[in-house]
């Protein structure tokens, strides 16, 4: 385990995608900051992703200064209803949010 600034998040954004040419999205930059910790000589190290960039555009934007491309099925997404579901602090409650959603 790990942990990564907001400093290192961005910084890993910019330097993935100036090394790569690969756009990662916050969450799996802070992946590539602690991974890095445990880079080996030979053992090949995997970080998957997390999200999308386009869900952290400010982000993205802070980090190479310029957005994100939106793919296609996300145009006129956040014209959309949203759907919110508030449950207690209760890891029992989201079970049965779950059951009840999709079956057990």
């Amino acid at each position: 385990s790990g942990s990564s600034t907001h400093a290192d998040r961005l910084a890993n954004i910019a330097s993935v995608w100036e090394r790569d040419g690969v756009l990662v999205d916050p969450h799996t930059a802070d992946g590539v900051q602690v991974a890095r910790r445990f880079v080996r000589d030979g053992v090949p190290l995997v970080v998957t992703e997390t999200a999308l960039p386009v869900k952290f555009a400010g982000t993205i934007v802070e980090a190479i200064g310029r957005e994100p491309e939106r793919p296609e099925r996300f145009a006129g997404l956040e014209d959309l209803p949203r759907h919110v579901v508030q449950l207690p602090n209760d890891a029992a409650a989201l079970k049965a949010l779950i059951a009840q959603r999709v079956g057990t």
